[in-house]
């Protein structure tokens, strides 16, 4: 029986949970409760955001929820989907209030409840119709009854982890399905001040993804056949696409650097691939969260190909969720396992937005010889065809509302703060879809981002005014910083850094290469970095991060992006010399200052090195802010120098971020 992820919330009446979701769920950490059962525990509750009619009175809201709602737990990651989960608890409602639209100005109490309705009213509630006549927000707090959590701890221990996903199940009266908003809370018994997680950035998951390798492996397989058992001529086909198979390990696989540059890729594969390495990781608790930074959908409507779904949004839920649809039809008719969704993820995941989760269309694979960046031949797409000529248009088209069904099912917020532990503050901002104001970039084939509206300035502020004296990690998709190397710079600087017999390398703009040729070892005196970032309040934001903001007079330790497909890591500091760069065409100039250095190494080398973790700490504290840019889960980069598919481990240990591992596809 195949299950139906999505319901159509733009139908009915009755009042809908939007978070916490899948993309936004709540954490309840145990670890501080009593070790008796006692009924005189603390209570456990959490705060739920529910959108409803205006006509709507809150006993009526409250009505909808009573004896009715309940959590359900992941106990498996295999299986039949309903063995996986548990039994259901329910649960219920102890007070509603209605949030009104809010502007933080005005506001004699800032709280973090006010920035997320504010966010909420700026981003999903802004969409007209996109929870059909619901428009009121409401926020209603649950109490999980004692018993039903001396049940989840005994859970816990049984199978001996650390945390537990449960799914919010609504059983709507009248309704033969229940609204379930997967994955929405993790329960948790362990000391955050240790804790691991995974920063993976552009899935790029899209269902044709499965299709293009079944059919380049098809093509294959008709090639064997025409050989009609003429072994010689077998042996000179090239099979490598029907036996490939990978493995995350840390670093890169050098000596097989060519296969990898064309190793067929299918960035649904990856997801799934990833998947099982968290579940891995789960069960000796070296994993307790996934967050991805964007372009987790290649675009939203489904290429030709399979009907089963109806966009990609619900491609990447079903490869969350261990579920398949259409097994009756290719590319599962050959039993293929790359295509087949094995298992349900055991961590919660936090997502944001990225440029291309506003893309409504496809392009076609042989534009811009897109091709490459799937480790696929213009041999290898030969005869593939799913593009009409208005596609080219939709796959550049970009609007708020084709995020409807990520708002809907997925996460609520484009902006929010994710508090860790007693010390760690995740601040998720939306970068926006691609700035055609920044035509310079675009023309070149690296887009920027719109960037940063006035109030997302006003919520980061108020975001670390919450966090205190906290540790803050930042999280978007646009990098703030991206290099432009231009084939003349190249040769530039490969003339004035004496290198011959090889191309430039990024590892030459090392901050301690660079002080051979001047004093400071900033990167930013030679290379132009506003390059595929963010267009708007750019400069407000590198002032923040860095300490320099007339609001905010303190640093934040850590930026984790993606965009641009590319690995780098910097360190950040405050400018006491500005540099102003030309950020225009050289016939039409632009200037512009950029209110920080910038230095560039292998800092995750660096963490490696000190072994007092106090003296990890100091050197952390004086040149953060550090920015993390990761390569993509899914395809590669555009350049010539790739990196193969893969994501970043952070380890923080007594609340101190001390790896930040790079993992990578290597061929099996």
């Amino acid at each position: 029986m195949e299950i139906e992820t999505f319901l159509d919330l733009t139908k009915g009446t009755f009042p809908i949970i939007i978070k916490p979701n899948i993309g936004q769920p709540t954490l309840i950490n145990l670890n501080k409760l009593n070790d008796d059962f006692a009924s005189q525990r603390e209570k456990v509750t959490f705060s739920a955001h529910v959108i409803a009619m205006k006509s709507h009175s809150v006993e009526r809201i409250l009505e909808q929820f009573h004896s009715n709602l309940f959590i359900q737990p992941i106990l498996k990651d295999h299986g039949n989907f309903s063995d996986r989960r548990g039994e259901k608890y329910p649960i219920r409602a102890l007070e509603i209030k209605k949030i009104d639209k809010i502007d933080l100005e005005n506001q004699p109490l800032l709280t973090e409840d006010h920035c997320i309705a504010m966010d909420m009213y700026k981003t999903a509630l802004d969409i007209k119709g996109i929870f059909g006549k619901r428009d009121a927000l409401f926020e209603i707090k649950f109490e999980i009854p004692n018993p039903i959590i001396n049940n989840i701890i005994q859970i816990l221990n049984k199978l001996n982890r650390k945390v537990i996903l449960f799914d919010i199940v609504h059983d709507i009266p009248n309704m033969s399905k229940s609204k379930i908003n997967y994955h929405s809370l993790a329960l948790f018994n362990k000391d955050w001040a240790n804790f691991k997680f995974i920063h993976a950035t552009d899935l790029h998951i899209a269902r044709r993804n499965d299709f293009i390798i079944n059919f380049v492996r098809d093509k294959k397989r008709n090639e064997i056949s025409r050989c009609r058992n003429n072994e010689k001529k077998i042996e000179k086909v090239d099979t490598f696409v029907l036996e490939r198979d990978f493995e995350f390990r840390e670093e890169f696989q050098d000596d097989r650097y060519e296969d990898l540059r064309y190793a067929k890729y299918n960035c649904n594969y990856h997801l799934r691939k990833l998947i099982n390495f968290v579940n891995q990781k789960v069960s000796i608790d070296e994993c307790d969260l996934v967050v991805f930074t964007g372009d987790i959908i290649d675009y939203v409507r489904i290429a030709k190909g399979n009907k089963s779904y109806k966009n990609n949004i619900e491609v990447f839920l079903d490869i969350l969720l261990g579920i398949n649809k259409g097994l009756t039809k290719p590319p599962f008719l050959g039993n293929d396992k790359e295509f087949i969704n094995k298992e349900e993820i055991l961590v919660p995941i936090f997502t944001i937005a990225g440029n291309h989760d506003f893309h409504m269309g496809h392009y076609g694979m042989r534009f811009m010889e897109f091709h490459k960046k799937f480790g696929l031949t213009r041999s290898d797409i030969s005869g593939y065809d799913d593009i009409k000529l208005h596609d080219y248009f939709l796959a550049f088209h970009s609007t708020d509302k084709t995020l409807k069904d990520y708002l809907r099912h997925i996460n609520p917020n484009l902006n929010y703060k994710l508090k860790i532990g007693d010390y760690y503050n995740f601040i998720f901002l939306d970068t926006g879809h691609d700035s055609v104001a920044d035509l310079h970039d675009l023309l070149k084939g690296g887009p920027s981002t719109k960037g940063f509206k006035d109030y997302q300035i006003d919520l980061l502020r108020s975001y670390i005014q919450l966090s205190q004296d906290g540790k803050i990690i930042i999280l978007m998709h646009a990098p703030p910083i991206s290099p432009n190397i231009s084939s003349n710079k190249k040769r530039t600087y490969k003339k004035k850094f004496k290198i011959k017999n090889r191309a430039i390398e990024w590892s030459d703009f090392h901050e301690t290469n660079l002080k051979k040729f001047n004093e400071t070892g900033r990167v930013d005196r030679i290379l132009n970095f506003k390059y595929q970032t963010v267009m708007y309040n750019w400069s407000n934001f590198m002032k923040i991060i860095t300490g320099q903001d007339d609001v905010i007079r303190r640093k934040i330790d850590m930026v984790l992006c993606g965009h641009t497909h590319t690995l780098k890591e910097y360190r950040l500091k405050e400018a006491q010399e500005t540099e102003i760069i030309n950020h225009g065409f050289w016939l039409l100039p632009l200037y512009i200052t950029v209110p920080c250095e910038i230095y560039t190494s292998r800092y995750r080398d660096m963490f490696k090195t000190f072994k007092d973790p106090k003296n990890l700490q100091i050197w952390f504290d004086v040149n953060k802010p550090f920015i993390f840019q990761t390569q993509a889960l899914g395809p590669l980069s555009a350049s010539y120098k790739f990196k193969p598919p893969g994501f970043r481990h952070v380890s923080i240990s007594d609340n101190q971020i001390c790896k930040v591992d790079v993992y990578s596809l290597h061929l099996k």
